[in-house]
């Protein structure tokens, strides 16, 4: 807990910096809203991962405090900074595989308001476990980053905040590009369709995402 009030007294710090209401991916084609919950459901390899990382690079470049709630301890910090990832100013909580202390720990963040993002990877977690989780703790997030600068991001296999996210995205992946031959092969590029499942995007777009291993 000790941690936790720090991380709470520097967020509140940064809440007193002016922030732009939009926060705009142009990569992907998506407007986020701060005070908003958004939902990125899609399979393996579909980009959800890489949207994330260009949310949490744009934000900690600029100086935000962004926190990752990793699930099931998939996040890799050497992509994270291969992808711009400030990770002094990221917060990584690791829960190990368990639900229960993914959900209070993304509990605690809300309730200390003030970071730029809250990443909460649900990635690799078990469907059945995921559907017992109650739809009021959704409902709880939602209510307490309304009007505070926090975009809450959640990534997960299959739809899970339901009604209670102000954007709801389905990713899928229809192309795949690598290179070499054999087990010496590299993720090129992926071609991704991406469709909002609230109607708020129309029809549904396509958008390129590029890998970039000139700095590993």
């Amino acid at each position: 807990m000790a941690q936790l009030t720090l991380v709470k007294t520097l967020a509140r710090l940064q809440e007193e910096q002016k922030h732009s209401e939009e926060l705009l991916l142009d990569a992907f084609g998506l407007e986020m809203t701060r005070g908003s919950v958004i939902e990125i459901a899609g399979g393996p390899s579909t980009g959800k991962t890489s949207l994330a990382m260009a949310v949490l690079a744009q934000l900690t470049a600029s100086g935000e405090i962004c926190a990752c709630v990793d699930a099931t301890g998939s996040f890799d910090p050497r992509s994270a900074v291969l992808a711009g990832v400030e990770l002094n100013e990221l917060l990584w909580i690791r829960c190990g595989g368990d639900v229960e202390k993914t959900f209070i720990a993304a509990d605690y963040l809300v309730q200390a308001k003030g970071f730029g993002c809250i990443w909460m990877n649900l990635a690799g977690l078990p469907k059945d476990k995921l559907k017992m989780v109650p739809k009021t703790y959704w409902f709880r997030y939602r209510t307490r980053i309304k009007e505070t600068p926090t975009i809450m991001l959640v990534t997960t296999g299959e739809h899970t905040t339901g009604s209670a996210s102000h954007g709801d995205f389905v990713f899928e992946r229809e192309k795949t590009t690598w290179s070499g031959t054999g087990k010496f092969k590299l993720l090129r590029e992926l071609e991704l369709r991406m469709h909002s499942r609230k109607g708020f995007y129309g029809d549904a777009f396509r958008t390129r995402v590029e890998m970039d291993y000139s700095e590993v």
